[in-house]
Formats: C-alpha cells, structure tokens, sequence
C-alpha cells in the first residue's frame, strides 16, 4: 500500500511539474500572441489610416480609418475589415485609373516634348533669321547713313551751285542790260549808216517769192506804202523794182518794215514815170 501511494505521489507530483511547465511554454506562447495580435492590429490601423486618409488635392478621403480598439475582437473586426477591404479595392481601381492617366500624361509629355523640340529648333532657325536680318538691318541702316551724308554734301553742292546761280543771273542780268544798251547804239548806228550802206543781199528764195502791191503813194514827201512787212520776210533796206504791167516804173528803198506793212522811198535817180497804187514790187 506504500509503495501505491509512494508511485501515485510521484506521478501526481510528474503532471503538477507537466502542467507546469506547459502553462509557463503555453503563457510564453499567449504573451506571444497578444503581442502579434497587438501588432496586427496596429498594421491594420496604419493600412487603414493610409488607405482612408485624403491626399490633397487630388485623392479624396474614404470613410473613417479603422482603430486598434475596434479589431479588439473577432466578432468586432469584421466590419471594418469589411470597410477596409472596399476602402482597398476603390483605392485599386483609383489606383489603375491613376496608372492610365499617368500614362496618357506620359504619352501626352511625350508628345508635347517633341512638339517642344521642334519649336526649339524653329525658335533657332528664327533666331538665326532675325540674327541675319539685324545684320542686313545694319548694313541698310549704314548705306541709308552714308545717302544721308552724300545727300548732305549733294545738298551743301546744290547750295553752293544755286549760290554760283544767283550769281550768274546776276551777271546775265546785267549783260543783259548791258546788250540792250548795245542793241540800241547799233541799231542807232545801223539806222544812221543805212542811207550810205548797200542794200542787203536776200535770199534767192526771197528775192524768188516775195511779191507785193503799192498801196499807198506820197508824191510829195516821195513814199509809198506796201501790202507786204515783216511777216513776208522783208528786211529793212531792201532795194525793189517797180512795174506796171510789162514795163519798169522805177525803184525804191524800204526804209520801214511792219508786221504786215512797209514804207519805201522813191529813188528819184531811177524813176521813169510817177509811181501809182496798184504797181507791182519784186526784189531786184
């Protein structure tokens, strides 16, 4: 009976250190747990809170973000899993809608880049265009500065010539005076020298063509009047015969010539018969 009970002691006494150590292997272990459901618990919060929280200004926020003291329990965590797991896939799809617009934008950047090269290189070409056409601008403003100053000597020339001008009329003025004073001493001179001057020579087509009438007849101051002047080609001085009909009157000196009228002096040396209007004239 002894030795029973001395083994039943000793196996008591085996499962008292079993359930021992077990409960110590089995509390390391719950410790353990608490500490990974503590952790859990907090990842989901931090998920949550990343997840549900607004990122201004484009990505608005979804709902209220999960606390570690609402995943406390198994029954109290579905929910909010529940919210976090719709919270997860609208940020997804959000996400691919992100991802599909980055890449139309990168493709728009793409585009736009290109179309900025080529502005670039026309930005280039025009710069080198508005570069050659500042140096053209250049030598045109330098060939107008060099007109202006040929125009200014041209216009100091043109001065001095109108200067040299004035001048000359001045002078011309005064030779012209001078040449009318001249004119009038010789056709003084002419007029005075014409009694003792042989008449002129004309022309054979003058003394050709020029024909003429007495019109008028002075016998006493020994004249006669004309129907032929200056108009006809006479010259004062002109010798001409006289006839009448077939037979020679006499001659005469033109001592006037008009427009269309002249005077004539009977030479007495040469007269025959009295000269009477209506005899004819001709140059000798």
């Amino acid at each position: 009976m002894g030795k029973v009970l001395r083994v039943f002691l000793i196996l008591a006494l085996l499962v008292s250190i079993g359930a021992l150590v077990l409960e110590v292997i089995m509390f390391r272990q719950r410790q353990e747990l608490l500490v990974r459901a503590k952790t859990l618990r907090e990842g989901f919060a931090r998920i949550s809170q990343k997840v549900s929280a607004a990122r201004e200004p484009f990505v608005e926020a979804l709902g209220e973000p999960l606390s570690p003291a609402g995943l406390a329990t198994t029954a109290a965590m579905a929910a909010p899993l529940e919210g976090l797991k719709s919270n997860v896939a609208v940020r997804c799809d959000q996400l691919h809608q992100t991802r599909d617009t980055l890449k139309l934008t990168r493709d728009e950047l793409t585009a736009t880049q290109q179309e900025l090269a080529r502005t670039r290189q026309e930005l280039d070409g025009a710069r080198q265009e508005l570069a050659m056409l500042n140096e053209q601008l250049a030598q045109k403003e330098a060939q107008i500065a060099q007109a202006r100053q040929e125009l200014n000597e041209l216009s100091s020339q043109i001065d001095e010539l109108n200067r040299q001008v004035d001048e000359q009329k001045g002078q011309i003025a005064t030779l012209e005076k001078e040449k009318k004073v001249l004119l009038e001493e010789k056709q003084r001179l002419e007029d005075a020298l014409a009694p003792f001057l042989p008449p002129p020579l004309p022309s054979r087509d003058l003394a050709k063509h020029l024909r003429g009438n007495v019109m008028i007849v002075d016998p006493q101051w020994n004249f006669v009047i004309l129907d032929i002047g200056k108009e006809h080609g006479l010259q004062k001085n002109t010798v001409m015969l006289v006839h009448r009909g077939e037979e020679m009157v006499g001659r005469i000196r033109i001592s006037d010539v008009r427009d269309h009228l002249s005077v004539g002096d009977v030479e007495r040396d040469w007269l025959r018969q009295p000269v009477q209007p209506g005899d004819r004239v001709f140059i000798q």
